[in-house]
């Protein structure tokens, strides 16, 4: 009886020591575990499995901060998966390890504070038949958000009691677990709310001239600290996250770099302009002009896409113009031919760079352009039959190539003729 009495007691003691090491283990990776008489700060605390955002907490000097009882909701990576972003942000020491400590200790307090939303306890996964106040798709002011508010909101996905955090695209493997004052949510990626580089995606002009005030478009444009044309900085206006207005620089001649420097670092560069602009408001780099089919004026002053001169072409069917330049160009040094033009009649033109395209139109592309407005044109360099040109060309090529009978005093204008 003895025997059995103990080993009665036995199998207890071992089914209580299994019940204690699973309230300290690691949290399950599934949702709803219960920690009666523990906070959200000390469940989380307690856990053997965030130790790191723990010891972040700690090293950052939030421990006051965040062991009170207000309300809250915690995202939190786990251990491996800060790991994983500590190595890859360098902070590894000498033997190679990730270690938290080398974090700077600002960033670290930004970064445990952008997993956390104060004020709040909400639950994910929704219970049928329970009232709560359940976590939806949104996005949410964090605690780093109120100390930086050039910062991100947190995005949140919830979709069929699945969760996904800031653009993540990986399930949160933990929900809901409980203490007295809120929820811990487990993560496999690290929550980062500073704004990326900036990106550019758009200029309002394609070409401008000094004294332009133009719009650029893009992401991020969070703390605006420059806007470079080149190497000269231009006096800016960010009127958004993703709006800029700026002056076109003094010195800018045809063609410059756009770049936007923020507090978060600097945008790939977005090119304005023409790298070689062979007709604009001069003819200084034009070595000979050959038309015929009708008047011819390279120096129009009464329909200008931009500036205060055009070519005027008064056309009829087949009839056209060469224009030659001072210097022979590499066609490998250019992308585009752009070229701006104005038919006040809708018409077709073909545009070619061999010095033989008169004697074939095979040599050239054609474009058809809209009556009454300003075709902004841009013909890939490889539509323009680069193997029959040649490694060089200096010469451009435009003829009337409707191949009908156009209205006599049928006008074409030509500006800012060039190449990127």
């Amino acid at each position: 009886m003895r025997i059995i009495y103990k080993l009665k007691n036995i199998a207890i003691c071992m089914f209580l020591i299994g019940l204690v090491s699973s309230c300290d283990d690691a949290i399950p990776e599934v949702g709803g575990a219960e920690q009666k008489y523990n906070t959200a700060y000390g469940l989380l605390k307690q856990n053997s499995n965030l130790t790191i955002f723990a010891k972040a907490i700690e090293l950052a000097g939030l421990e006051s901060t965040l062991n009170t009882m207000d309300d809250y909701t915690y995202f939190v990576p786990n251990d491996a998966t800060f790991d994983a972003y500590l190595v890859s942000n360098g902070y590894v020491n000498d033997l190679g390890y990730p270690d938290v400590t080398l974090v700077p200790v600002a960033d670290l307090k930004q970064l445990v504070l952008s997993h956390v939303i104060k004020g709040v306890k909400k639950r994910v996964a929704k219970l049928d038949g329970v009232q709560a106040d359940y976590l939806e798709t949104g996005d949410y002011a964090t605690m780093a958000n109120a100390e930086n508010p050039d910062l991100y909101l947190l995005n949140i996905n919830v979709a069929n009691n699945v969760l996904k955090v800031n653009g993540s695209d990986k399930a949160a493997p933990g929900l809901d677990y409980y203490g007295t004052n809120g929820f811990v949510n487990v993560l496999s990626n690290v929550i980062e709310l500073s704004p990326p580089a900036p990106v550019i995606t758009g200029l309002s002009q394609v070409l401008a001239s000094p004294g332009d005030v133009i719009t650029i478009t893009g992401q991020n444009f969070v703390k605006v600290k420059d806007v470079k044309f080149g190497a000269t900085s231009a006096t800016f206006t960010a009127v958004s996250k993703t709006e800029i207005k700026v002056t076109v620089p003094n010195d800018f001649d045809s063609y410059a770099l756009i770049v936007v420097e923020t507090d978060f670092g600097v945008s790939a560069p977005s090119s304005i302009g023409l790298k070689y602009l062979l007709y604009a408001d001069d003819t200084s780099k034009i070595s000979y002009q050959w038309d015929w089919g009708g008047s011819f004026d390279m120096m129009n002053t009464e329909n200008v896409s931009r500036g205060t001169h055009s070519i005027k072409k008064v056309t009829g069917a087949w009839s056209g113009f060469y224009i030659g330049f001072k210097e022979t160009l590499n066609t490998a040094d250019y992308q585009f031919l752009k070229i701006s033009v104005y038919a006040t009649e809708s018409t077709k033109i073909l545009i070619s760079i061999h010095s033989k395209a008169n004697d074939d139109d095979a040599l050239g592309t054609t474009v058809q352009l809209v009556a009454g407005q300003w075709n902004n044109i841009s013909i890939p360099m490889s539509d323009l039959k680069l193997d029959k040109v040649g490694a060089t060309f200096n010469n451009v090529f435009i003829k009337e190539y409707s191949g009908i009978s156009i209205t006599p005093g049928n006008t074409i204008y030509y500006d800012d003729i060039g190449f990127l």
